[in-house]
Parts: structure tokens; C-alpha cells; sequence
């Protein structure tokens, strides 16, 4: 894993070294103090700042499918499977929403049901 220096970072995913600083005591990001020429500095690690900013010149929405290869038979024959178990679900979900409808209609409408009774007891209706 390669480590930057705040200055490097804030250039690279052009984000400022105040922000970086505050996201390191928050703990959004990670790092760690190393020893230059006597004094500490911040070494931040390439793979915490990629997952939190986005790199300069990098469009907003990568393609998710740019490396894919073609589906393996074994992966093709796994999607028949899915498949036909979702299908399975939806008819079984499709039954209980047809039943629940049966249901409804058997309940009782709301001009059936007894009138509300007031907060006091001894209240004349």
C-alpha cells in the first residue's frame, strides 16, 4: 500500500489540508505520524483516501462494467436458477396478495361499526 504526505493527498484529490487534518481526528480517514528530518508528519494511506474522495480527473460515476468478462456456463446455469426462484416468488407473493385482497373485502366497512364513545363515561348519546 502506498502512503502520501497531506500535501500530496490535498493535490491529489484536491481537498484541503484543514479538511484532511479534521477528517483525521474524526476519524474518517486513517494515517500515521513518521519522523522527517526530526519532525512528524502525517503519512496517509492511498487506498483510505480513494475510499473516501474521488481522485482528480476521475469522472463521478466509474463504469461498473468496463472489466467484465462473459459469464462462465456454471455462472449461466446459477442465473437459470435465480431466476426461476424469483419467478417462484413473485407467483407465491402474487397468491398471498390475492388472499389478503379476499380477506379485506370480508371485514367489516367503517358505517358497520359501533359509534365512538366519548371521553366521559357518564356522557349521553
Amino acid at each position: 500500500m502506498s502512503k502520501v504526505s497531506m500535501a500530496e493527498a490535498a493535490k491529489l484529490f484536491e481537498v484541503s489540508r484543514p479538511t484532511l487534518a479534521k477528517h483525521l481526528k474524526d476519524g474518517k480517514i486513517s494515517g500515521s505520524h513518521v519522523l522527517v528530518n526530526g519532525a512528524k508528519v502525517w503519512q496517509l494511506d492511498m487506498s483510505e483516501l480513494k475510499r473516501v474522495y474521488q481522485r482528480r480527473g476521475q469522472s463521478s460515476a466509474p463504469s461498473l462494467h468496463a472489466d467484465l468478462s462473459p459469464p462462465t456456463p456454471d455462472l449461466q446455469a446459477e442465473i437459470r436458477v435465480l431466476q426461476a426462484q424469483l419467478e417462484a416468488e413473485k407467483q407465491a407473493r402474487e397468491l398471498v396478495e390475492r388472499h389478503l385482497d379476499d380477506l379485506r373485502k370480508l371485514l367489516p366497512g367503517p358505517q358497520d361499526q359501533a359509534p365512538a364513545r366519548g371521553w366521559w363515561p357518564f356522557s349521553r348519546r
